[in-house]
Formats: structure tokens, C-alpha cells, sequence
């Protein structure tokens, strides 16, 4: 934060922008009735015949189609003016808070001491304040350009309606509040969408200046945040920006089913019809739900640093991806693939918490025993879990493989995504990727280790039900770096319902989920049924956090003997 900086969100006039967008709004309107007035007044046969009037008519037509494309395109602007307004009066008012603090500490410190706190309180709120207004100024640039791009609405254009224009006396001196918005319009970038694959991506990124990534990320949100390969600081950004899009988007689609009509005559056609709009209101709550869910977990202010890496819809279920720090300066990667029930709604917090914990373990014994490289867990939840509602349909039961197999290649593209982005950060050691598989999520793990095409460092499954191959050999992993943890009485990990059971694979590294003194001297606790793998002080934490650390000498194995076996600690 400059002085400039400040001194500049002092001079802005956010009440000439309410202004101005006033004015633009009033101008479309006006635009908007000629273009309505101009259709119902078409030359016809019956008026006048021959070439000139087919002439006139499709100029007659040409010229109320423009018009209503200028008028929308100014309402855009206007709408865009408008928001910037209010955002500009919400920026100053916090710089004014900001100040009177300030006014406060100065005063206590004249009083004696103490004053530290409501200092640094003053100047925190100062640059979000600043911050709050750059951020302003790059989405009114960025929704112009949009306006410029779809409606050829040029800023000239825009200026002459606010300030030239009948009925706009005095406006030219209120257009001089929004001149920073176009001045440089024409150094406002021209960047192509990105290429779909990972490694694509990540060179694309790379390739953009500073200004052009602010643009993107601002004006495209959607080509950034749900784009594998960009850094993760680029895809948080975009994904925060895009939470409320998706809730309007959710919630139009919420009023559209309930104000659509319904055909009362047919009383089969009508229980269907009912029946179907329960349903699909019912999944848009779920979604709504799960949006608020994340909104309140990146809000936690506990001072981690969360990032949104990503935010989206698998069909009708709302998906997501969360970090448990800053994962361009990560050095080991954990992924956390969840299975049977899982959803953002109910679960994002909860996994997420646990997966913070193993993942700051994990850190804790790269630093104690490993290469002291940063861990990061990542939180994801990309695909569309089974769930109780789907047990009977085909394709999307947890006894089927349809979850699975359409789960996979999202995990594969969200791994070829972290070693992109990883060699583009770290290109002399990029991260170490590493995989934990829950339940169902390990069949999705297998799946995707199965069909890899970026090194995996490791894998940990718990619970698993199978892992879709029957030999550790047809995962690409390292050899010894399938490991597995399996509890006594974990009736699902007793299933083998995809394949092989994991826990009799003599290739695979068999963990210990016992009571135990752990490497540190710290006592294991021991982790029984089906939940219970990620808890707190567990051996089997602090499994799971060794294998992310890339510490396996640490890990607390148990004999080679079946699971149901009572030596099998």
C-alpha cells in the first residue's frame, strides 16, 4: 500500500459513477423502445414493392437489430459502472474506518503504550481497503472489455452516451470519475482461451505477462479455476470469484422450476412432472448448500492459508477441491480421494480438517526427518461419490464400477495438473505426488494409478473394498509404495468387491492401524471400523503422514497375515 494508492480511493467519486450508469441505463431504455418501435413499423409487400424495398427493409431490420444490441450492450455497461460505484463507496468507507482507528492509536500512544494492536488493525484494514479498490478497477476494466467484445460497444461509444448525448448536461465533468476505466483501453489485453490439457495449460500461464494473468483471471474467471496445470494461487483466486456466479446461477435455475408451468390436466403427466421438479430442486439445494459449506470453510479465521483449487459440477453434484496451504511451494502432495457418501456439502469441513491435520504431521516429520520440503494436503472431492439415494441405479450404485470409472480420469487430469504445475514452480525438484484413498475413493485411486501418466511418489489405501487390479504391478508406482491399512473390524476393507483384496496383495507394504509407540516415542492409538483412519494421535495418521513426507522409515507396519487374523496388529 502507497501513498498514492490511498490518496487516489480518496479522490474517487463513486456517486458520478451511480451517475453516469444512471445516464446509461436511461439511454438504453430509450435505445431499447426504438428497436421494439422499429419492429413493429417493417416496410411490407402490401406498402411498397420491388428492390428498393427489399433494400429498405433489410436495412430497416439491420438498424433495429443494432440498436438492440447497443441498447444491451450499454445496460451491460452501466450495470458494470453501477457495481463499481458501490464498491468504490464500500472501499472508502473501510478506508475511513481504517483512519478513525489510526486516529485512536496515535492518541493512546500519546497516552502511553499499548497502542500496537489498533495500529496494525488501522493499516490492515487500510490495504484491504486499496486492495478492495484495485480489485474494483480491474473488474470494471475487465466486464468494459467483455461489453466491447460481445456487443461492440466501444468506450468512445459508452462516453458519448453519458456525456454527449441529449439530456446529459454536466455529465462530461461526472464522466472524468470513470475515465481510469478506459484510458487505456487500448492496452487492455488479447489473450486466446487456454488448451485443455494439463502440461498445455501450465505453458500457457507461464507465457502471460503479469497485467495479461490480472486480466484472466478477472475478466475469464472460468478459463483459470477449473483449468489443471495453472498455479494454484491463480485457480483460488478464480474459483472465490466464481462462488457467487454459481449460486445465481443456482438460484435462477431454482426460480425457473418453480415458476415453470405445469400441465394440471394429465394427472399421470402431473405426479411425473412433480416428481421430477422435487428432485431436481432438491439436488439445487444440495448445491447451494454445499457452495455455503466452502464459503464458511475458506472464512475460517484460523490463519491457514486455504486455497480453492477447485470449484464445479459433476452432472448434478456439486464438486470441489480444497488445500491446507500454499500448494506452489509445496514440496510433498497428499491427495485425499473420499468414497460411499461423500459430498461438499457434509463433508468438505469435516475431511477437510482431518486432511489439514495428517498434512501438518506430515510437514512436521519432513522437517524432523525428511528433506524439509512443505507438505500440502489436498481436500478433493471431484467427482460424484456414490450415495445411498443411487444404490439402485445403474451406473452410480457403490456396488457398480460407473463412479469409479467416471471419477478416474478427473483424479488422472487433477494429478498430471500438480506435476505441470509443480515443474513449472519447482523445475530442479518438483513436488512428490502422493495419493490417499478412502473406501470407495480407492477404487477411483487404483483407477487412476492404473492409468497414470505422471509419476506418483506413492499411494496409502484404507478401507478399501478393492483396488480394481489384482496385482500391485499394474499400478504405476514405485516399487514397495503401495501401502495399506486395514482394520479389524472394517467389514468393507472384508469385501473385495473390486478386485483383489488389497490387504493380502504381498507386494503391497501392510500398515499397522494398532495401539503402538510411534518412531517419535508419542503413543499410537488405535483405529477401529471404518472411519477411523484419519483421527488424531492414531498409528494410522501418522502412517499416512509419513508416506506424505516421503519419511516411509517411519511407518508402523504390521505382519503379512490376513486382516481378520488376531496377530494382524
Amino acid at each position: 500500500m502507497t501513498t498514492a494508492e490511498v490518496a487516489s480511493l480518496r479522490a474517487a467519486r463513486p456517486e458520478a459513477l451511480t451517475a453516469v450508469a444512471a445516464r446509461l441505463s436511461a439511454h438504453a431504455a430509450r435505445l431499447g423502445e426504438f428497436a421494439a418501435a422499429a419492429g413493429r413499423f417493417t416496410p411490407t409487400a402490401t406498402d411498397w414493392t420491388g428492390p428498393a424495398r427489399e433494400a429498405a427493409a433489410g436495412r430497416h431490420t439491420e438498424i433495429a437489430a443494432l440498436a438492440r444490441t447497443l441498447a444491451e450492450g450499454l445496460a451491460r455497461c452501466a450495470e458494470a459502472i453501477r457495481a463499481a460505484g458501490h464498491e468504490t463507496a464500500d472501499a472508502q468507507r473501510c478506508l475511513a474506518h481504517a483512519e478513525r482507528l489510526a486516529g485512536v492509536a496515535d492518541a493512546t500512544e500519546a497516552a502511553g503504550p499499548g497502542a500496537t494492536p489498533l495500529a496494525d488493525e488501522a493499516r490492515r484494514a487500510a490495504e484491504r481497503a486499496c486492495a478492495d479498490y484495485a480489485a474494483t478497477l480491474v473488474r470494471l476494466r475487465s466486464r468494459l472489455a467483455a461489453s466491447a467484445d460481445r456487443y461492440a460497444v466501444s468506450p468512445r461509444t459508452v462516453a458519448r452516451a453519458a456525456t454527449t448525448w441529449p439530456g446529459s448536461v454536466g455529465a462530461a465533468t461526472d464522466w472524468a470519475a470513470t475515465d481510469w476505466a478506459i484510458a487505456d483501453w487500448a492496452t487492455l489485453p488479447t489473450v486466446i482461451a487456454p488448451p485443455t490439457g494439463p502440461a498445455d495449460a501450465s505453458a500457457w500461464f507461464a507465457a502471460l505477462t503479469e497485467a495479461e494473468r490480472e486480466w484472466v483471471i478477472a475478466a475469464h474467471p472460468e478459463w483459470v479455476g477449473p483449468r489443471d496445470g495453472i498455479p494454484a494461487w491463480a485457480r483460488d483466486r478464480a474459483n472465490r470469484a466464481s462462488l457467487d456466479v454459481l449460486a445465481e446461477q443456482l438460484a435462477a435455475q431454482a426460480r425457473a422450476l418453480r415458476d415453470a408451468p405445469i400441465d394440471l390436466a394429465d394427472s399421470a403427466i402431473l405426479a411425473l412432472t412433480l416428481s421430477t421438479r422435487r428432485r431436481q430442486l432438491a439436488e439445487i439445494v444440495a448445491e447451494l448448500d454445499g457452495l455455503r459449506a466452502v464459503k464458511e470453510l475458506l472464512a475460517t479465521p484460523d490463519g491457514r492459508q486455504r486455497q480453492l483449487l477447485s470449484l464445479g459440477t459433476d452432472g448434478c453434484v456439486l464438486t470441489a477441491a480444497v488445500t491446507s496451504g500454499d500448494l506452489d511451494a509445496a514440496g510433498h502432495v497428499a491427495v485425499f480421494v473420499p468414497g460411499f457418501q461423500a459430498d461438499v456439502a457434509g463433508d468438505i469441513a469435516k475431511y477437510a480438517r482431518q486432511i489439514e491435520a495428517a498434512a501438518d504431521l506430515a510437514d512436521r516429520l519432513s522437517r524432523t526427518h525428511g528433506d524439509a520440503r512443505p507438505v500440502v494436503g489436498i481436500t478433493w472431492l471431484g467427482y460424484a461419490a456414490p450415495a445411498v439415494r443411487d444404490v439402485l441405479i445403474p451406473g452410480r450404485s457403490v456396488a457398480g464400477w460407473g463412479p469409479a470409472l467416471a471419477g478416474a480420469p478427473r483424479l488422472g487430469r487433477l494429478l498430471a495438473g500438480l506435476d505441470a504445475a509443480g515443474r513449472a514452480a519447482h523445475p530442479a525438484d518438483p513436488p512428490r505426488l502422493v495419493l490417499w484413498g478412502h473406501s470407495y475413493g480407492s477404487v477411483v485411486t487404483g483407477l487412476a494409478l492404473r492409468d497414470a501418466q505422471v509419476p506418483i511418489a506413492g499411494a496409502v489405501v484404507f478401507g478399501s473394498p478393492g483396488i480394481a487390479v489384482d496385482r500391485v504391478s499394474e499400478l504405476h508406482l514405485p516399487a514397495g509404495q503401495l501401502y495399506v491399512h486395514e482394520a479389524l473390524d472394517d467389514v468393507v476393507a472384508a469385501t473385495s468387491r473390486f478386485a483383489a483384496d488389497p490387504g493380502l496383495l504381498p507386494e503391497a507394504t501392510q500398515l499397522s492401524v494398532a495401539g503402538r509407540v510411534l518412531p517419535d516415542g508419542s503413543s499410537g492409538t488405535t483405529s477401529y471400523g471404518h472411519e477411523e483412519y484419519l483421527t488424531p494421535g492414531s498409528t494410522s495418521q501418522w502412517n499416512l503422514a509419513a508416506v506424505a513426507a516421503g519419511t516411509t522409515q517411519l511407518v508402523v507396519t504390521r505382519p503379512a497375515c490376513p486382516p481378520w487374523s488376531p496377530l494382524s496388529g
